[in-house]
């Protein structure tokens, strides 16, 4: 309710909330609110067993606190980001975390396996930005044993980030929704990763049939999903991998939201 407030906070005593959540390993924040009386940062402060955090289009998130937190759970496997810019303190529209988050969770996180960033832009009429960078986003998978990616609306992702994420050791699984950027040269690229065997483009407007004849070539997956790529045909998607899923209409927003990627997923191998 507009000018309430939380009767037990106390201004510069950030601790005034007991709560116990020490062991805490699973949490997911969705569609809410977080101002100094709420007493979410002070919750986010004392989970220090998180293994999977899910922050879903919270709103006031600090970068400071994120990097605390961060700092404190170094037994964090899997991370889910969805970002919605808002209007920051340069009254800029930004998603409010940048590199900087990224570096301290590439550092603090090193048993990191599943990755997951989403990036809403609602507002066609204010210009939005990406807090984070090509370089954070790279440095990240190559700093940590990533197994599973998922980046929904990164046009900060070029041909060259692609070619910079081949060189990751450990990605089986990666996941790219509404990544503009990317062309036909990413498909070269990231079939080079040496792990790599699930792969999955929606809504990727400049990957094209040449693109899957780079990926038929290389022999080397075991799924693939194309869903709503405009200039993919079902044609061109033909024995590009093992097992392959192709549909050519563009998948409603809301389907997009709840996309996860399974790391369980057993691999299927043809008889």
């Amino acid at each position: 309710m507009p000018g309430a407030s939380d009767p037990s906070y106390v201004s510069g005593y950030p601790y005034s909330y007991d709560i116990c959540c020490d062991g805490l390993k699973d949490l997911r924040l969705a569609h809410i609110i977080t101002e100094p009386e709420t007493g979410l940062r002070f919750l986010l402060a004392k989970c220090k067993a998180l293994e999977t955090l899910y922050l879903d289009y919270v709103i006031g998130l600090k970068e400071n606190e994120m990097i605390a937190l961060f700092q404190r759970c170094s037994k964090l496997k899997t991370i889910s980001l969805k970002l919605m810019p808002l209007r920051c303190e340069d009254y800029e529209f930004r998603t409010p975390l940048t590199d900087v988050s990224l570096k301290a969770l590439a550092i603090s996180c090193p048993m990191l396996q599943v990755v997951e960033l989403t990036f809403a832009f609602c507002d066609p009429v204010w210009p939005t930005e990406i807090g984070f960078t090509q370089e954070g986003i790279v440095t990240l998978i190559q700093s940590c044993p990533i197994r599973a990616l998922l980046l929904n609306g990164a046009n900060i992702l070029y041909d060259e980030g692609m070619k910079c994420l081949s060189s990751s050791q450990f990605l089986e699984n990666l996941e790219l929704v509404d990544c503009r950027s990317i062309t036909d040269a990413s498909m070269n690229f990231i079939i080079q990763a040496p792990c790599l065997s699930n792969l999955t483009l929606r809504k990727c407007k400049k990957v094209t049939d040449d693109g899957m004849a780079e990926l038929a070539r290389s022999q080397k997956l075991e799924s693939l999903t194309i869903i709503g790529c405009c200039q993919i045909s079902q044609k061109g998607v033909q024995g590009a991998a093992k097992s392959v899923h192709y549909l050519a209409e563009i998948e409603s927003p809301g389907s997009l939201k709840g996309m996860y990627i399974n790391t369980n997923r057993k691999r299927r191998r043809s008889p």
